[in-house]
């Protein structure tokens, strides 16, 4: 009997240490968002997931417990440590459509540059509603506890050391408790910012640490690097001339006509064929196979490797974990040279941490799909759509350009019926399934290789000298366990030869100035490769890692994955400086930065997305007809009054058309003055664009 009176004791404090946690989670979870219905959604679409960010926060409470033998120490520990990174994230969130990620504070370190972000997030509620938490639970305590500590001895402090480890391990790595199977979660590696608004902030970051875990290279060091660009001999330029340089990355583009065992009812890439003849040619050996395109880009952009992070490349992605301060590419080192970087990528600014990345790469504009006009292919932008905007970019600036673009009108899915005509037909003994992939495709990399004829003829006829690096990032996703490449017999049941027949994409170097080169087709090299060979065929000069990399490519111009090392005669120790060097540029003292000056030129002070915020210039009302005037204005521009939305077409050019009597807004005539605003969103929600206001007249 006394030790059941003994257990009723203690009961309300033991249920405490359940049930606290609890409100704790809640509490971050709210910050994260920003709002209690930001909270409420959350809770009400995903309770699996606010269980295991539950599961977090109790398991960082049972540890701290026993390690301090004291709950309510315990606690306020906590909170001190989760709280300020809700609201961290919160604002971060708000300010750029990004959570803040463990590799923000592990990585960057630089908490004090959200000051700008944490004034513009906390406002009363948000204030008001922490100071509420941490009352209420300080009277929770008081009440519970009668100003008492909570007895723990040795054994119960031991049992919740063991359920924290257990637990631990279990939201880490999915072991010895499934959680992930067990509960159906998932992450999406190209956009984490899904992953964290799905499985809450919490469980998240825990899941995100394991992209912490990168190892030092042996012997790294400030003397090492140091003595490694000693051994690099600096390569100027070849001569005055400053050519355009314009990269453009096909999406999924390969040639199918490999396929022996199906036929094309006419060639879907003849023009590629044809400049193959005449100018350097090859393929790369791509780190991805089917998506994943940002790894592709920063290979090629920033000559850093895939192969150096230890994980697979489908499971990790640098544009997100790693690209966090300036990283030295193609558009920094033609930057210092009085170009202008421009990226141009008709898809979502967000996408893949882009408005980011290519800040962090040294480019002066990104334009995204935000600022395209509606000329589209099937579900997404046209090819043409991006050529025009090369042609644009290049021709608005005064001297040299480098631009980067992609395409994507060839991306995946392939289905029949995807594009409103198909020109192509395959034959051959295939599924009717395979067969309407094949052609859907056929027709993509069709519209691609008229995109790549039209720059080329374009930049044959004028007098400023031009080279154009083209290539396609990954093999096509043929559906699931390579289906279309089996059913076409290019890919045979347990074929040795699967990773080089999958892998294996084409590039083109072309340019309008140079004798055509005849390293063709056979040609073979790493995507890192490419910017360095790309320079040195330019006479543009690089910088000492372009430099070291040119040589390297000399001798190893492939880099597969390290499993097939021994096969491609490969050894540790013949990449050991280039580890070095890259484990430098992305998570080190950045100390061959620092020895060539490099560290502050390369992100860009006036780097703009788009073309900068659009300006209204004038605005006239016909009765219940508004007409906003201004440049630049773009299909995604929304016209605001008074701070609510309405419903504007636009006409092209530089005016946005409203019809007030459709509207759900009324405007209240009664009121003293109405501003006028044209704003642009991205498909997040994120405003990304504002005007100046303007009175309504």
């Amino acid at each position: 009997m006394k030790a059941f009176i003994r257990l009723l004791k203690h009961l309300p404090s033991r249920l405490m240490i359940l049930v606290i946690p609890f409100i704790l989670m809640a509490m971050v979870e709210y910050l994260e968002r920003g709002s209690y219905e930001g909270l409420h959604e959350w809770v009400m679409h995903h309770p699996l997931s606010m269980v295991l960010a539950y599961f977090v926060v109790g398991t960082l409470y049972v540890f701290l417990i026993a390690v301090t033998g004291r709950a309510k120490l315990s606690f306020w520990l906590l909170c001190a440590a989760l709280l300020p990174l809700g609201a961290i994230s919160g604002s971060k969130l708000q300010a750029i459509g990004s959570p803040y990620y463990p590799w923000d504070l592990y990585f960057n370190n630089q908490i004090m540059a959200y000051t700008a972000f944490l004034k513009e997030y906390l406002n009363y509620r948000i204030i008001g509603c922490t100071a509420l938490f941490l009352v209420v639970t300080a009277v929770v305590f008081h009440v519970l506890l009668r100003g008492k500590r909570i007895a723990l001895n040795w054994i119960e402090r031991s049992i919740y050391a063991i359920i924290a480890i257990v637990m631990a391990a279990s939201l880490y790595m999915d072991a010895p408790i499934p959680f992930m199977r067990l509960y159906g979660i998932y992450t999406v590696p190209w956009d984490q910012t899904i992953t964290y608004d799905e499985n809450g902030y919490l469980y998240s970051s825990v899941k995100m640490l394991g992209f912490l875990n990168v190892d030092k290279p042996a012997g790294y060091s400030k003397k090492a690097i140091e003595s490694i660009i000693a051994k690099i001999p600096e390569k100027p330029a070849a001569s005055d001339k400053k050519p355009n340089v314009i990269v453009v990355l096909g999406e999924s583009f390969w040639d199918p006509t490999l396929m022996k065992n199906v036929t094309f009812s006419r060639d879907p890439i003849p023009n590629l064929h044809a400049l193959q003849k005449r100018y350097t040619s090859g393929w790369m050996l791509s780190p991805q196979f089917g998506g994943s395109t940002a790894n592709v880009e920063f290979e090629v952009l920033s000559g850093n490797s895939m192969r150096f992070f230890g994980q697979p490349p489908d499971k990790i992605l640098p544009y997100i974990q790693y690209v966090n301060h300036g990283v030295d590419s193609l558009a920094s080192i033609m930057t210092r040279q009085g170009y202008t970087a421009t990226s141009i990528n008709p898809f979502f600014s967000y996408f893949f941490d882009s408005r980011k990345v290519y800040k962090h790469f040294g480019f002066s504009r990104f334009i995204s799909s935000e600022y395209f006009p509606n000329d589209f292919e099937g579900p997404n932008y046209a090819d043409r759509a991006v050529v025009n905007k090369i042609i644009e970019e290049t021709e608005k600036s005064a001297g040299p350009d480098f631009i980067f673009a992609n395409t994507m009108e060839n991306h995946h899915p392939y289905n029949p019926g995807k594009f409103s005509k198909n020109t192509i037909e395959v034959t051959g003994d295939i599924s009717a399934e395979s067969k309407g992939i094949l052609e859907t495709y056929a027709q993509g990399i069709s519209a691609t290789d008229k995109a790549l004829q039209s720059l080329v003829d374009y930049y044959s006829k004028r007098q400023e000298p031009t080279i154009l690096l083209f290539f396609g990032d990954h093999f096509p996703f043929f559906e699931d366990d390579y289906r279309v490449y089996r059913d076409a017999k290019y890919v045979l049941p347990n074929d040795p030869d699967l990773y080089v027949k999958t892998h294996y994409t084409p590039f083109l170097i072309w340019n309008n100035y140079l004798p055509a080169d005849q390293e063709q087709f056979e040609l073979k090299m790493s995507p890192s490769f490419l910017g360095p060979k790309l320079l040195h065929m330019a006479g543009v000069q690089g910088s000492y890692y372009t430099d070291y990399l040119y040589e390297l490519s000399q001798k190893f111009p492939v880099i597969p994955p390290e499993n097939m090392w021994d096969q491609a005669g490969l050894k540790e120790s013949d990449l050991a400086d280039y580890r070095k060097l890259q484990y430098d540029n992305l998570f080190g003292g950045r100390y061959g930065y620092a020895a060539k000056g490099y560290k502050d030129t390369i992100v860009q002070q006036g780097y703009t997305l788009g073309y900068g915020d659009p300006v209204i210039s004038q605005v006239s009302r016909s009765e219940n007809k508004l007409k906003v005037t201004g440049k630049p204005f773009y299909s995604s521009c929304n016209v605001y009054i008074d701070g609510k939305l309405y419903k504007s077409n636009f006409d092209g050019d530089a005016t946005l058309y409203v019809d007030l009597s459709s509207s759900d807004n009324p405007i209240l005539e009664s009121a003293p003055s109405h501003q006028v605003e044209v704003r642009i969103y991205d498909d997040k929600h994120m405003k990304i664009g504002q005007s100046n206001p303007y009175p309504l007249p």
